[in-house]
């Protein structure tokens, strides 16, 4: 009877941390963050398959395209007082959330062009004054 017990709490106690739900703020306004995790999931078709998208409460559900098994994952967003809560459930079978970690990276890549395209004080490549060309004027 222990062994059993000993068995069942083994199963709970591995299994907790794929019910928690990973959670980021991020120090930027919900709208900026909502703006890179839209551009992810458009510019992605090959990676995600959009269920529904709300852009007035900042919710969306999408599918990772390529897993055996199909599972709905959910991004939301919230403000706080530190920027912007990311609540997200991506869920993957296994110890390693590989679709989790890509999700985020390309988030923060997407973060990074849009802060970059709204900002351009920021971006060196844009800030930079028009040559002006050497020689006697024509």
């Amino acid at each position: 009877m222990s062994k059993i017990a000993l068995a069942a709490l083994f199963l709970l106690i591995s299994s907790l941390p794929a019910y928690s739900r990973p959670r980021d703020v991020y120090p930027v306004s919900c709208d900026t963050l909502w703006a890179a995790i839209k551009d992810t999931l458009y510019r992605n078709p090959r990676d995600y398959g959009i269920q529904s998208m709300n852009s007035v409460e900042w919710r969306a559900s999408f599918i990772v395209i390529g897993n055996l098994t199909v599972f709905t994952n959910h991004v939301e967003l919230r403000t706080t007082d530190d920027g912007c809560l990311m609540k997200d459930t991506i869920t993957e079978i296994g110890p390693d959330n590989a679709d989790w970690r890509r999700f985020h990276k390309r988030v923060a890549r997407s973060l990074d062009k849009v802060q970059a395209t709204t900002n351009p004080a920021k971006n060196p490549t844009t800030n930079q004054e028009p040559r002006k060309a050497s020689g006697p004027p024509s």
